[in-house]
């Protein structure tokens, strides 16, 4: 933290520098260096309050106190609230405070409670540096150790915007049908919670570069300012009314950095024709961007505030120019008669030219059609914006009225979805950057960019030229992807956290071995299915699951969803302790994938690889009742054996015959519990691969490693070597 006021100070020294020359021409460093010095200073002062102390109590258990700032949320093992933290020695700012069960279900927004937790700090997720909660002011989680009670509060000024916000949701829920409600929750008032449980709306609008609309945004202040305007006229008092109403829907959809900007921007533009001054749009972003830092210079680490200012960053900058050479192409008719979709394309383009580095970085892929989608969807954004709160509004005064708007409305909201869907589903409509060449092509594609535009000719071909050269380079790319992994075969142990995901590839036959994993940002079904789409897979032939434990199949609806699995391979009678098989059976169904369960050994065969699986024991805890097996390919050989224990591998070695096996997946990710001796000393195997991630086990134990350095294994690790990727033969 030294660094900052060192920063500070030199930043200070440069300006005072600068201004003592008197020169003109350096006023706006001068200004640069000033407004430096000032934003290290804040940010050292500001974690002083908040990020310091809280680290200073991690780990300690304490009484604590404050008001809930919002509604709880309840699972089936816990509840969670926020708090604005009161008491001294507690940072300021934010808390989230976990209950075993529902204790904290009967607070509500506004109420003081105080209990004893033990406290974590925030900005450390599964042992990884994490920023999201203090990039929106939360210094603290805790773990109440005693039963939170109620001390005071009620209905506060403070808590207000939630409890409209609460209202606007519950009438949203009433008034629009089932598929269409959780949208409109979102778009009206980005709350994405609905959203995120349907994977498939939500994975078709991610690829097709859509979500982007359910993200409360300049778009939706808009949309806003122009209902208002289109119902009252732009008189100074609709001006005054559309500020009131702008700051309030920032407050009742959570104050997003996005919204935050959005509004800031619309108040400059709504009253410098008050005040008798003209609205700089770049000065306005910059104001925004201070308010936002001067508050909290965390969230410059928010996925939100980076996208949102770098998209409204490349509107300002590249929006007119885009927009003329896309109107160049076409004849002046027919470009006066596309006006509103080469505006919608010019947009969106110069969104993703400043905003793509950040998704790529974030979220580890890029949607290649999100102009298309937009120019065909963001029309019906409005209606559905719009008409939802017209809805709403009606809904209140006569409910009748208020379900027959929304049921018109809805019909929009479909539409979207069809384009989500369609776009979606278009081959290579997404580019995952799970192999280093596609980041380099994306790279390549600036560069292009950059250079075309610096050179002379027209307008279009300033536009074209980049766009067919990239095309060509991504073709060729694709191909020489596909080519590779067909002529090869490979094994593949993917960085699933603390979980288990193996696919083995040879020729067009794809293998996936478990797909769960836990303590991961990431889900695995995720992890699994753009690992393969990255590899040029469009489908997963066989899926086998070893058994029905979160850490081994949580991510196979979300793999569904991504890829079609053709066979799906499940234990029979073994206990679904987690209860994931309804979820992962109804995915099955709606995908048309065929599910088998297995009771006695059987063999597998696609293409050159072969499988020996071998069912379940029937004795052993529930964890260890796992199906193990052999994986071939031509002589090379790969032991898999899931989370079997000692006792079990020795009863395994005891019914089959297991040798010359090359390599050997760690039981039950380097519990000492399995890897006995006679194992590893009738395997014979010499790579031995440790799926593992972070974990409060003690994986990979000591004994475990030492037994595997005993026997001369070649040890890897995922949670230290990421996926682990062996070629067997070219």
């Amino acid at each position: 933290m030294e660094l900052l006021l060192w920063l500070a100070g030199g930043f200070a020294l440069f300006s005072l520098l600068l201004a003592l020359t008197r020169r003109r021409w350096l006023l706006g460093l001068t200004i640069a260096a000033g407004g430096l010095a000032l934003g290290f200073l804040c940010f050292f002062l500001h974690a002083q309050r908040t990020l310091l102390p809280a680290r200073e109590l991690d780990g300690q258990t304490l009484p604590v106190a404050g008001e809930v700032c919002s509604y709880p949320v309840c699972t089936d093992t816990y509840s969670r609230v926020e708090l604005y933290l009161e008491g001294e020695g507690m940072p300021a700012g934010k808390m989230i405070l976990y209950s075993d069960g529902d204790l904290l279900s009967a607070f509500s927004p506004g109420d003081r409670i105080s209990c004893t937790a033990k406290l974590k700090r925030p900005d450390q997720r599964y042992g990884e540096r994490y920023d999201s909660y203090i990039s929106r002011g939360v210094y603290l989680t805790g773990n109440a150790k005693s039963e939170p009670i109620k001390t005071g509060g009620g209905k506060t000024l403070r808590s207000l915007p939630l409890r409209l916000n609460r209202a606007v949701a519950e009438k949203v829920d009433a008034l629009f049908p089932a598929d269409t409600a959780p949208f409109m929750k979102s778009l009206m008032l980005g709350d994405k919670s609905d959203l995120y449980r349907d994977t498939g709306l939500y994975l078709d609008m991610s690829r097709a570069g859509f979500l982007h609309v359910v993200a409360v945004s300049g778009m939706h202040i808009a949309f806003l300012v122009g209902l208002i305007q289109l119902l009252f006229g732009k008189t100074w008092r609709s001006s005054l009314f559309c500020l009131l109403l702008v700051w309030l829907f920032v407050l009742v959809t959570g104050s997003s950095p996005s919204a935050v900007r959005a509004a800031v921007m619309q108040s400059f533009l709504l009253t410098a024709p008050l005040v008798r001054r003209e609205n700089d749009p770049l000065t306005s972003l910059s104001a925004a961007l201070a308010l936002l830092l001067l508050i909290n210079p965390y969230a410059a680490g928010s996925v939100s505030l980076q996208l949102s200012f770098s998209a409204m960053a490349g509107i300002l900058c590249l929006s007119e120019p885009l927009q003329n050479s896309l109107s160049s192409v076409f004849p002046e008719r027919l470009a006066l008669r596309l006006r509103g979709p080469i505006g919608t394309a010019a947009s969106t383009l110069s969104v993703l030219a400043f905003s793509v580095p950040f998704m790529a970085w974030h979220f580890g892929f890029v949607s290649l059609l999100s102009p298309v989608s937009n120019v065909l969807g963001l029309w019906a954004v409005s209606l559905c914006f719009c008409g939802g709160y017209l809805s709403c509004l009606l809904g209140f005064v006569f409910l009748p009225l208020g379900n027959w708007a929304a049921w018109l409305v809805s019909w929009p909201v479909r539409y979207l979805f069809l384009v989500a869907k369609g776009v979606s589903a278009v081959p290579w409509a997404v580019l995952y950057l799970k192999k280093l060449r596609y980041a380099l092509w994306l790279v390549l594609v600036y560069i292009l960019s950059i250079l075309s535009a610096l050179l002379k000719g027209r307008p279009w071909k300033k536009i074209l030229i980049p766009l067919v050269l990239s095309a060509i380079t991504l073709a060729a790319m694709l191909y020489y992807t596909r080519d590779e992994y067909r002529s090869q075969s490979y094994i593949s142990v993917l960085d699933v956290g603390q979980g288990q995901s193996i696919a083995v590839m040879d020729g067009e036959a794809t293998l996936l071995i478990d797909c769960g994993g836990q303590n991961s940002l990431d889900n695995a079904g995720e992890t699994a299915g753009s690992y393969l789409i990255s590899r040029g897979r469009d489908r997963v032939d066989l899926l086998i699951l070893t058994h029905l434990h979160a850490d081994h199949c949580n991510g196979v609806p979300m793999l569904m969803e991504m890829l079609p699995v053709r066979v799906l391979v499940l234990p029979a009678g073994v206990e679904d302790a987690d209860g994931l098989l309804p979820a992962i059976l109804e995915a099955a169904q709606r995908h048309g994938t065929e599910v088998r369960f297995l009771e006695e050994d059987k063999n597998y065969k696609l293409g050159e690889i072969r499988i020996r699986l071998f069912a379940p024991q029937e004795k052993g805890e529930v964890n260890e009742r796992c199906m193990t097996g052999v994986v071939s390919l031509g002589t090379y050989d790969m032991l898999v054996t899931a989370d079997s224990s000692q006792a079990t591998e020795i009863d395994l070695l005891e019914k089959h015959r297991i040798e010359n096996i090359e390599l050997w997946i760690v039981g039950h990710h380097g519990s000492r519990f399995s890897g006995s001796e006679e194992l590893l000393r009738a395997i014979g195997a010499k790579t031995a691969v440790i799926s593992v991630g972070y974990n409060s086990y003690g994986h990979p134990t000591r004994e475990i490693l030492d037994r595997l350095d005993d026997y001369g294994y070649r040890v890897y690790r995922t949670d230290l070597n990421g996926t682990v990727e062996i070629r067997l033969r070219d």
